[in-house]
């Protein structure tokens, strides 16, 4: 039992070794946006389509700073859903420096901030197209830099990693994991190889080249996805065109969230639909796999503390301080880089189990069909019939 017992300890520690090894080559060195602009007189027209939905907190900061943006060829466009919290009295504060549309009904089969963003699509006229969020907030010469950065890669898509506001506790013990956990997913900075197939798209700051958004079918084409943005980056990388990820705290800032229970809904929302086909093994194996190699290695430190006294050096001790040293050691470097305080990496384990307990949640919803609740709609229910013919 006992030899059984240290392969088992063997292997798990080997699997966190290998796991700490691919963590360290996908996001150490992470290329970030470079501060160059472009300085030539061709300056291509960006649309810059903004869908909003019950965002008074934060879409005023948003419309300003793109309002704001040192960029001289653009036109805002701003979608809204419906929204009934005073989001338009935020909004219409800038009637002279952008162009509001009324969102008309959502069709069925259609995810709402899809639907935006199609339509906002139809009203540009943009040589590109930035899709951002309400709760972005972009510094003046944000635009020029990913301008230049797409045009000097020739690049069709360019996709940033904002600098995260984050200001509860709940906030900076939660975000900073799930960060880690998507981007391991995507493979981190190999979703910029162009032979390779990781994709990434982030929802928050996505600058497309219009040809190259009207070949993949832009958010037509992912209507019924509520992870668009990471569905979108797929199909361009599928199309053979090339995407670029970068970094940029400096260009772009971000609050997702404000409360555990924004976090809960938020996450619940993309953990079982992220998945394009399976989502029901698919979700039951991340959560095995996020327990297994993210929570039991401290429940094996734990248990090797409790038998120190007796035996001082066991082999639960040994393996638990290595698997567990590994795992806290990148959630420092994490934490650091982002400004959070190290003691929130001590509480990794609590993160990840709250994690645990969103995606278990997600997956019964999901497989019962009961569908998640967002700004006043509720997405992934099973549709009987079409009412009407989807718009293209």
């Amino acid at each position: 039992m006992s030899l059984t017992v240290d392969l088992l300890l063997g292997i798990q520690s080997l699997l966190i070794f290998l796991f700490a090894g691919y963590e360290y080559r996908t996001l150490m060195h992470f290329p970030t946006l470079p501060t160059q602009i472009g300085t030539g007189s061709d300056i291509p027209r960006v649309s810059i389509i903004l869908p909003v939905r019950n965002q008074a907190r934060t879409v005023g900061d948003c419309v300003r700073s793109l309002v704001g943006l040192e960029y001289p060829n653009k036109e805002i466009i701003v979608v809204d859903g419906g929204s009934t919290d005073g989001t338009r009295d935020q909004i219409q504060q800038f009637d002279q420096d952008i162009t509001l549309v009324d969102e008309e009904p959502l069709p069925v089969g259609w995810v709402g901030k899809n639907w935006a963003c199609h339509l906002g699509y139809k009203k540009s006229r943009g040589e590109l197209l930035l899709f951002t969020d309400g709760d972005s907030v972009h510094a003046t010469d944000s635009l020029a830099r990913s301008v230049n950065y797409l045009q000097s890669e020739n690049a069709d898509l360019v996709t940033l990693a904002p600098g995260t506001i984050l200001r509860s506790f709940w906030e900076r013990l939660l975000q900073p994991p799930i960060f880690l956990l998507i981007m391991i997913l995507v493979g981190g900075k190999l979703v910029n190889d162009d032979d390779r197939q990781n994709a990434i798209g982030n929802g928050q700051y996505m600058l497309f080249r219009r040809e190259a958004y009207d070949k993949i079918g832009g958010h037509c084409a992912v209507r019924d996805k509520i992870i668009e943005d990471y569905s979108l980056g797929r199909l361009l990388k599928r199309a053979g065109m090339r995407l670029r990820f970068v970094t940029a705290s400096d260009a772009l800032g971000v609050r997702m969230y404000a409360s555990l229970g924004e976090i809960w809904r938020g996450w619940r929302k993309n953990f079982y639909t992220v998945s394009e086909k399976h989502m029901l093994p698919r979700a039951v194996t991340r959560i095995f796999l996020m327990f297994t190699f993210l929570v039991l290695p401290f429940a094996v430190l734990g248990y090797g503390i409790l038998l120190a006294a007796a035996t001082p050096l066991n082999a639960y001790l040994i393996a638990g301080l290595f698997m567990s040293g590994l795992l806290w050691l990148g959630m420092v470097m994490l934490d650091n880089s982002i400004g959070v305080s190290s003691l929130y990496a001590l509480m990794f384990p609590l993160a990840i189990i709250v994690y645990i307990f969103i995606g278990i949640d997600s997956t019964v919803r999901g497989s019962l069909g009961y569908g998640f609740s967002w700004k006043g709609r509720v997405y992934g229910k099973p549709i009987e019939r079409q009412l009407e013919p989807s718009p293209v």
